[in-house]
Formats: C-alpha cells, sequence, structure tokens
C-alpha cells in the first residue's frame, strides 16, 4: 500500500520539476540581451519600465540593470526579460531608460551622468536601423565632457563636469525583441568643450575662463580672465593648470 502511494507522489514530484525547468525556459526566451563596452570611470546603468498587459488590477514595475565603474575599459551584458508574471498580472516591457554614469575624480561630486533610452514601438520610425539576420542590433554612442566653473558656493572657483552623450539610444519593435542583442558601445570624444559658448576662450595652450559682462554669463569685450582651482591648485588654463 505504502508503494503504491508512493509512485504518484514521485511523479509528481517529477511534473513539477519539469514544470518550474519548463517556466525557466519561457522566462529565458522572452528576454533580450542588451551589453556593450564602456571607457574606464563609466558605468551604465539601465532600468525596464513594465506595463500590466493583461487588464488586471496590477501596477506599473521597473527592474534596474547597474553594471558598476571600473578603472579601465569593461563589457556590460544586461539579460532584460520582454514579459514576466507577477501572480495573475502579465508584465510587459514598455521602454528601458539608460542612465550613462561618468566620474572625472574622486570625490562624489565629481560624477555626472547623462540619459539614453530603448523605446518600443509597434513599427519602426523610417530610418530607424533594424536588427541584422543574426538578431544583432549595434550601436555606438559618443559622450563628450562638459567643462565649466562650479556654481556650488562649497567649490566656487573649481572646475565641475557634465556629460554629454549622442546616439543613447534605439528603437525596438516590440513583437520582434525576445530572443534578440543590443549593443551600445559607448566611446568618448578626446576633445572636452565649456558647457557654455563664449565663456572661455581657447588658446594654443588650452582654454582660459573670462570674467563675465555685468548680469551676464558670457565673457566681457575685450576678454578679462579669472584663475580657477584644479586638483588643489591654482590655474590659468584649462586642462593643463598652467600656461
Amino acid at each position: 500500500m505504502r508503494y503504491i502511494l508512493a509512485r504518484p507522489f514521485g511523479l509528481s514530484l517529477l511534473a513539477t520539476a519539469l514544470s518550474a525547468c519548463s517556466s525557466v525556459a519561457s522566462l529565458t526566451a522572452d528576454s533580450f540581451t542588451f551589453q556593450g563596452q564602456l571607457p574606464p570611470n563609466f558605468s551604465m546603468r539601465a532600468q525596464a519600465h513594465y506595463g500590466v498587459a493583461n487588464g488586471c488590477e496590477g501596477r506599473s514595475q521597473a527592474r534596474s540593470f547597474e553594471s558598476g565603474f571600473q578603472d579601465g575599459p569593461q563589457q556590460y551584458r544586461f539579460k532584460i526579460p520582454v514579459s514576466y508574471r507577477d501572480g495573475l498580472c502579465e508584465m510587459q516591457l514598455a521602454r528601458v531608460g539608460l542612465y550613462i554614469h561618468g566620474r572625472y575624480g574622486e570625490k562624489d561630486w565629481q560624477r555626472t551622468y547623462d540619459n539614453g533610452g530603448l523605446v518600443l514601438v509597434d513599427a519602426l520610425p523610417q530610418g530607424a536601423p533594424d536588427f541584422d539576420a543574426e538578431g544583432h542590433l549595434n550601436k555606438t554612442a559618443e559622450c563628450t565632457w562638459l567643462f565649466q566653473l562650479s556654481k556650488a558656493h562649497s567649490r566656487k572657483g573649481q572646475v565641475s563636469k557634465l556629460l554629454s552623450c549622442k546616439g543613447a539610444g534605439a528603437h525596438l519593435v516590440r513583437s520582434e525583441l525576445a530572443g534578440k542583442t543590443v549593443r551600445l558601445d559607448i566611446q568618448t570624444n578626446p576633445e572636452e568643450r565649456p558647457y557654455r559658448d563664449d565663456t572661455w576662450l581657447r588658446f594654443p595652450e588650452g582654454w582660459k575662463p573670462c570674467l563675465p559682462k555685468e548680469g551676464w554669463q558670457r565673457c566681457q569685450k575685450p576678454p578679462l580672465f579669472q584663475t580657477f582651482k584644479m586638483n588643489g591648485q591654482e590655474c590659468t588654463v584649462y586642462p593643463n593648470c598652467k600656461e
């Protein structure tokens, strides 16, 4: 009697295990890979936003994927679900926000970021690139450092930087996304430039910050130059500090 009862129990366990395996395989198949290369001192964060697809009373959700900073170049690779179930609710990917972080010093304020995004659509806009025959979409974004004199009272007269990244995004057809690979490589422009035009003037030895007009941010004419602080030094020209 005990032996007869054990057989369906064992079969039940086997069926449960097979069901679990099937569920994991389904989740893996219903996702796409987001990957690429980052320069030194850069980090990528992808925030996937999901909406309820089957009319249940669930709320929109978000999942984050982040690479972290490294001193040298690094590869990032995220497996992002296109859809998943949360209880009775079917959650469907709506968009992926991208946050490209860069650091130019060791202090917390010497970190900044720019945005990008993966936009899910029913049909590609005219001229938007599509996946190739192998299911890959490759793009490159270029990030430029923009320098300025800090406006913060505690850092007044010091150089701070912002990040401007172009091409950090793509349009993706929602129904064709599962199982595909999106590659976004980040490159840095070797030439930095001022955050605002006509606030620094360029010379063969580098950039010099102007004293602004009264009530303006732009340079006086003829220009008068000011010193600034960088890495604890009093400087006259950026980025070399001394002329």
